[in-house]
């Protein structure tokens, strides 16, 4: 367990810097704009995501040690071809998701979804080395294949994004294909209605979820974009991956979390744990994010470009927030680890609550910061409310919560014999 842990984390963390090289070579050469652009191009292949990762996501992952490896593939590629036309259904239905970069879009989609279903069969088989060899490899091809682009073709523009983008991902479409081989049959079987319905009923569950979460963190490009123009999302995307670049801390401090508790019998030791990691995780994300807003101005320019100059005032606004988050992952994980998913559930839904209100009253005043603003009450009101839960939900006050030394002499406990599991 700890070395699929370790690889994970050091995986997580390589994948950071790697997003970040990608977010400087973006900022530089395409500008406020052209990144605005780009992030509205994620965002829409996200939303694409929504739908074929109803079968492609936590499904495959839960059925591949149940069912035939060939009869899921199956499943999920037609489920794919099905989410493309479902997905042409939601632009002509939703004007305001019509872009000039449809096909491309849609044909990203596409091979991410494939990628998602090849990988979700691989975690599933707990082939993590490959899954993380993977998601890697996909990130250093799109990387080489942009500044082959940007440097040497002299091809400085949107298209040179999306040309690197599809390179990566046929690649990643490839190789995760080929590292399957070996555990596919050599006899088709078509998938039955039973199975898809099986398939769906999983997954949809997972994908209300999800959907909320996605609508609650990114709504605002939407709101921003069309409130404030493309260069508005420029600034406001580039403050949220380095804001977000804190939580690797969090992250893989919840990795940890979540393979202990889904294991752990006692619910009174796995809340001990929560609060204990709960304030591990804030000693740590406190004082980078205050170093993050303390950052001059010219740190950020240097670095993204002249035209990022308000991108530290998005993160100091953003910054409350991202401690809240780091938080909140740490108390999802222990919902989840417990059986609690309408926990987190009911959380991204009272996060998305705020993020509308928030969003339709501040981002037509304030423009960028008030965007970032939403961003950290709706991040701040799912924290409270995990937080309220658990403390309802168990014997904790509020006074556990602050760090005491056996926290961490408890802390180095737990680590001791995660290393020996």
């Amino acid at each position: 367990m700890i070395g699929n842990i370790i690889n994970t984390v050091s995986t997580r963390i390589t994948l950071a810097v790697l997003s970040i090289i990608l977010l400087l070579l973006n900022s530089n050469v395409l500008g406020t704009e052209g990144l605005g652009t780009i992030g509205i191009i994620v965002l829409e292949i996200t939303i694409y995501l929504l739908i074929s990762n109803v079968i492609c996501g936590g499904s495959l992952i839960y059925y591949s040690s149940r069912k035939k490896v060939n009869e899921l593939m199956i499943a999920a590629y037609l489920w794919i071809l099905l989410s493309a036309g479902a997905y042409y259904l939601i632009i002509s239905l939703v004007p305001v998701l019509s872009s000039d970069y449809l096909n491309s879009i849609v044909l990203l989609g596409f091979l991410q979804s494939i990628i998602t279903a090849n990988l979700s069969l691989l975690a599933g088989q707990q082939r993590f080395k490959v899954f993380n060899l993977v998601a890697l490899s996909q990130a250093i091809i799109q990387i080489s294949s942009l500044c082959i682009c940007f440097f040497l073709l002299d091809e400085r523009s949107i298209e040179s994004f999306i040309q690197s983008t599809l390179i990566a991902y046929s690649f990643a479409v490839v190789f995760s294909f080929i590292r399957l081989i070996p555990t596919i049959e050599t006899r088709i079987k078509l998938p039955t209605l039973a199975l898809f319905k099986e398939l769906i009923h999983y997954g949809f569950y997972l994908q209300i979820a999800n959907v909320t979460q996605l609508m609650n963190y990114r709504l605002n490009y939407f709101l921003l974009d069309y409130f404030s123009g493309r260069a508005s999302v420029g600034q406001f995307m580039a403050g949220v991956q380095l804001s977000e670049g804190l939580l690797l801390p969090s992250k893989s401090i919840g990795t940890v979390q979540y393979a202990k508790i889904s294991s752990q019998k006692s619910k009174t030791e796995a809340t001990r744990l929560t609060v204990t990691l709960l304030k591990v995780t804030l000693l740590l994300t406190i004082p980078i994010t205050v170093l993050l807003i303390l950052l001059p101005e010219v740190v950020y320019t240097t670095l993204l470009s002249s035209d990022f100059n308000r991108t530290p005032e998005v993160i100091a606004v953003m910054g409350i927030g991202i401690i809240a988050l780091a938080g909140e992952i740490i108390l999802s994980r222990y919902f989840s680890g417990t059986g609690q998913q309408k926990v987190n559930a009911v959380s991204s839904t009272v996060g998305l609550a705020v993020t509308v209100i928030a969003g339709f009253t501040l981002i037509p005043i304030y423009g960028l910061l008030g965007a970032a603003a939403c961003a950290s009450l709706s991040y701040l009101s799912i924290f409270i409310f995990l937080l309220f839960k658990i403390i309802r939900g168990t014997s904790l006050k509020l006074s556990d919560f602050i760090l005491k030394k056996q926290d961490v002499v408890y802390f180095k406990r737990v680590l001791r014999k995660v290393r020996k599991s």
